[in-house]
């Protein structure tokens, strides 16, 4: 299973880059048939899904099956909706003033991601909710891989 960190879509990229620092906009999970990611919910689609040149795929750091993601896609119950969205982009607003994000009680595509690492036993955690660009970090050891604006 690999890990894809997408990048390109405007005006998403240009969004993601000046509220993260980098142009990543969203990730999900891929064994090269499938892409399992969050989109308002999990979803699993027909891969390759993006074009070539806008997708870095990374080795995942922990075992993860496709059955685990399937078996999320029928279990999870978490959605993710415009207020979610709304408090992602006030991420710079909260650190102003001392506080972590938060969301709505939804689950965006790179929290979804870093939960089920956690739950195959990778170790790294986060402060708060994880952005693409923090797992771009994490994962690939820095932000902006592709630096698509």
């Amino acid at each position: 299973m690999k890990i894809a960190f997408i990048y390109g879509k405007q005006p998403s990229s240009t969004l993601t880059k000046f509220f993260t620092g980098s142009a990543c906009y969203h990730v999900g999970f891929t064994n090269g048939v499938h892409f399992w990611d969050m989109n308002l919910i999990r979803r699993r689609r027909l891969w390759p899904l993006y074009p070539e040149g806008r997708v870095i795929l990374a080795e995942c750091p922990v075992e993860i099956s496709a059955d685990y993601l399937d078996h999320m896609l029928d279990t999870d119950e978490h959605t993710y909706g415009w207020r979610d969205y709304l408090l992602f982009a006030l991420r710079p607003l909260y650190h102003l003033f001392g506080q972590s994000t938060r969301n709505a009680g939804g689950v965006i595509c790179s929290e979804m991601v870093a939960d089920d690492l956690k739950a195959n036993g990778w170790a790294v955690r986060f402060d708060e909710v994880p952005s693409p660009a923090d797992l771009e970090l994490a994962i690939i050891g820095r932000k902006d891989a592709l630096a698509y604006a």
